[in-house]
């Protein structure tokens, strides 16, 4: 009934304003990978609806890292692509239930990650939120 309300007391341009608001995410809480005993820092990402999970990673530099990627069930594919600081593409990969390993020994720079598939009139899935941050410190 408040929700009627409200909609009634509204214009349209109002209810789209709250209904973006309330999209806005809170910054993501950084995952920090731990070397195991070989040496090797291993973080698994998630791919699913718009999202990447963990999307903040925290790495130390010159370690070696692996990445391994898979995707939630679902209608929609997606890919994982990683850039190095500069902008050069490290990884351009479809991402599905099957998982997926990257290695790497980084530098020191923040590394954004994001899918780049779209559907058609709907914007592309990184303009939804489907990006992070691969953070790589000494």
């Amino acid at each position: 009934m408040k929700a009627t309300r409200f909609a009634r007391g509204c214009s349209l341009a109002t209810a789209l304003l709250v209904c973006e608001a309330s999209a806005v995410r809170p910054p993501a809480e950084a995952y920090h990978a731990r070397a195991s005993a070989d040496g090797v820092q291993r973080v698994s990402i998630v791919a699913g609806n718009y999202f990447f999970r963990p999307e903040r990673i925290v790495v130390q530099a010159g370690q070696s890292l692996e990445l391994t990627l898979t995707a939630e069930p679902g209608l929609v594919s997606h890919r994982f692509v990683l850039r190095a600081p500069g902008g050069q593409a490290l990884a351009d990969l479809r991402l599905g239930r099957e998982a997926r390993m990257l290695r790497f020994r980084l530098a020191e720079g923040d590394y954004p990650f994001h899918c780049s598939s779209r559907l058609p009139f709907l914007g592309s899935h990184r303009d939804r939120g489907m990006a992070g941050v691969l953070e790589v410190r000494e």
